[in-house]
């Protein structure tokens, strides 16, 4: 797959977030003759979905920030890989990175806590001495996420991929909620719950007709396929500096140390949420977070 030293090699790193994806776009663009493109979202679908979202009022000023941000980055890098017309100065390959779904949460509500913090006060707006400052919003609205979580799983037969849309939609007959805006606030952090289980048969095998079963599995965290437009990589975030000395060496690119960026310790709030995840209930649903995808990816 190592190409001529003067062809462009154009890198879609494309991922559902939190999996170092900052750091792999960055350390590839210090190569001379590398591009490479951070997309959270990438196909009509998901352009449309992140549109409907951006035009619907409800959505806070954080995740409207956030996604119009990406918005136009993720459109030209779209463009780019489904180019008509392939130059003979250039290449592309896809790289992807999966993540053990309950660290990825974590993570995910650390990076994101001030877009949640108003959903989680809603949770929380009923009970005696739970307003008040953000530490104990956060205190009381993570272990009340944690069991309503639980209560969603109980509320299906089989695992968290029985946990559908349509399911989701019909838990305000099930579960207690403050009101409406409490119950969609619900659904939404749910979504991001599921996020790692659903994002690679909704959106990536779709988007590049592979199943994940049928990577070639080519050691060290990396598997990879072949799609119309070029190489398609899955690296496990685990064993991401391994994955990616791995993906170079096949790429033909000269080793490099895969530089850190925007890690979550940093962010606000971050203690109270990892001491809200390892709570007794929540390494219980934890145990409980089992999906097609993580069987798959050797994460249960």
């Amino acid at each position: 797959m190592a190409g001529a030293s003067f062809v462009t090699l154009n890198v879609i790193v494309y991922q559902y977030g939190k999996v170092a994806s900052t750091s792999l776009v960055a350390t590839l663009n210090k190569y001379r003759h590398v591009t490479a493109y951070q997309c959270h979202f990438f196909g009509e679908a998901a352009f449309r979905s992140t549109v409907t979202r951006l035009c619907d009022p409800s959505t806070n000023d954080y995740f409207f920030n956030h996604s119009l941000g990406q918005l136009a980055n993720n459109l030209k890098a779209y463009r780019l890989y489904h180019a008509q017309s392939a130059s003979a100065n250039a290449r592309s390959a896809v790289l992807t990175v999966a993540r053990e779904p309950f660290d990825w949460f974590r993570s995910s509500l650390i990076q994101e806590m001030d877009g949640h913090i108003s959903g989680l006060a809603l949770s929380v707006s009923d009970r005696q001495g739970a307003t008040g400052s953000r530490e104990r919003i956060v205190h009381e609205g993570l272990a009340l996420l944690i069991e309503r979580i639980h209560s969603a799983l109980d509320s299906v037969d089989g695992d968290i991929d029985a946990l559908t849309l349509p399911k989701r939609r019909e838990l305000d007959q099930i579960l207690p909620f403050v009101n409406a805006q409490d119950f969609e606030a619900f659904l939404f952090l749910l979504s991001r719950f599921l996020t790692p289980h659903w994002w690679f048969r909704t959106q990536f095998q779709k988007e590049f007709d592979i199943k994940i079963a049928e990577m070639e599995d080519l050691g060290e965290g990396l598997r990879v396929s072949q799609a119309a437009r070029g190489a398609v990589y899955l690296a496990r975030y685990e064993e991401l500096e391994t994955a990616f000395a791995k993906f170079l060496a096949v790429e033909g690119l000269s080793p490099k140390r895969l530089v850190r960026k925007n890690r979550g310790y940093k962010k606000k709030l971050s203690n109270l949420i990892h001491e809200s995840l390892a709570t007794e209930r929540a390494v219980e649903l934890k145990a409980r977070s089992r999906s097609e995808m993580t069987q798959l990816l050797g994460y249960r």
